[in-house]
């Protein structure tokens, strides 16, 4: 007889799961990475909870997720960051992987979260669990050679180079700050110092007057001198000042590196920086995805006027399913249990509304509702398109 249970792993089971299952699932191989070198970094994590399914007590699907604190329309709310998603291919579309996310869910909400966040290996999988797609993220390619221009520019501030791993606690609270004001950004309860002791990128902080007004985290990589690349996985941001200080510093590795490659959130034109500047502008391969874990705890944000009722269906998380009515009181959203519902609303049409990246008229279309065009307009209202932007990459 077969003997099948899921239940939560820590300490050193959690590890050995993890590192057999995650080693074989999300990493080329053979071989795998060496296990004391990812022990000693993967032992250091906090905020984190970990399930395990074991098939007649052999670990077979494995799920995680990292507390993180997440801006929703202005309103913080307890969040979690879902990763390390892996399954045997002995068991694989048996239904292991969603009995162990479920069960990961399910402890997250008794832990007060509100929302949960991953990058999926397939959008469609998740989309059946309730997920829906941030808009993908920006790569900007260009010469450095395109940017000389602006080492003509007389711009006040200065550019401080320093080591991530020496000015990690200045990154984090420059991280907190700007989250008070992005819409979706999320940001890990408790940072990863020790990965970041590794030293394995530059933090160039611009500064106007004293006050850290951006911040650019990158890598030179390649094999020759004068032909390496400028790699920038993060560039933010709080004025026009900052960002051509950070462009000025890109300029001033001409003679180091040829190209350069900047990360950027989907609300980015870079195109429209400079003239000239020849970039090419790609979208990243994969989405950030999230969904609402806690209904009644969504209230609090600030949306339009208007009010709806909907009857949430959400096979998933089932204490989410019932009838709602959501309000707008002096612009804050209020969310209560009602006896009737205007229409039928799937986890997926609530959360991409709150996301602001799907218009109501589409919910019919694809399967997430069926809200008639008077209710559409009230949503919409209530709602208006965002572009969301997570940060935290996991």
């Amino acid at each position: 007889m077969t003997k099948i249970s899921i239940h939560q792993t820590q300490g050193q089971e959690m590890l050995d799961v993890l590192y057999s299952l995650n080693q074989y699932s999300l990493h080329p191989s053979p071989p795998y990475e060496n296990r004391e070198e990812w022990n000693a970094i993967a032992s250091c994590r906090k905020g984190v909870t970990c399930f395990t399914a074991y098939k007649n007590e052999k670990p077979v699907s494995v799920a995680v997720s990292t507390a993180m604190t997440q801006n929703i329309r202005g309103k913080l709310y307890p969040a979690s960051g879902v990763w390390g998603v892996s399954t045997d291919p002995a068991v694989r579309r048996e239904g292991y992987c969603r009995q162990t996310i479920a069960a990961l869910l399910h402890a997250e909400i008794e832990s007060g979260k509100v929302f949960s966040n991953l990058y999926p290996f397939r959008e469609s999988f998740y989309e059946r669990m309730g997920y829906i797609a941030f808009p993908l993220e920006k790569v900007a390619r260009f010469t450095t050679s395109s940017l000389s221009p602006l080492l003509k520019l007389k711009l006040d501030g200065e550019i401080e180079l320093k080591l991530i791993g020496d000015v990690f606690d200045i990154y984090r609270d420059y991280l907190k700050k700007m989250r008070e004001h992005q819409h979706g950004m999320g940001v890990f309860d408790e940072g990863d110092h020790t990965a970041a002791k590794r030293n394995r990128f530059w933090v160039a902080i611009a500064r106007i007057n004293g006050k850290v007004e951006g911040l650019m985290i990158y890598r030179i990589t390649g094999e020759e001198v004068t032909k390496y690349n400028f790699v920038a996985i993060r560039f933010y941001y709080q004025s026009s000042q900052a960002r051509y200080l950070m462009l000025n510093w890109i300029a001033r590795h001409i003679d180091q590196s040829n190209r350069a490659e900047i990360w950027l959130p989907a609300f980015e034109n870079p195109e429209l920086w400079y003239a000239d500047l020849e970039v090419k502008v790609e979208t990243a391969i994969r989405p950030s995805m999230t969904r609402i874990l806690d209904v009644k705890k969504i209230g609090g944000m600030t949306v339009g006027k208007g009010n709806f009722s909907a009857k949430i269906i959400d096979p998933l998380c089932t204490w989410n399913e019932g009838f709602w009515k959501f309000e707008s009181i002096q612009g804050s959203l209020q969310v209560s249990k009602t006896t009737k519902a205007d229409f039928d609303l799937k986890i997926q049409g609530l959360s991409a509304l709150i996301a602001g990246t799907r218009d109501p008229q589409d919910f019919q279309i694809v399967g997430w509702g069926n809200p008639n065009p008077n209710l559409q307009a009230v949503m919409q209202e209530m709602f208006p398109p965002a572009i969301p932007y997570l940060h935290e990459n996991f």
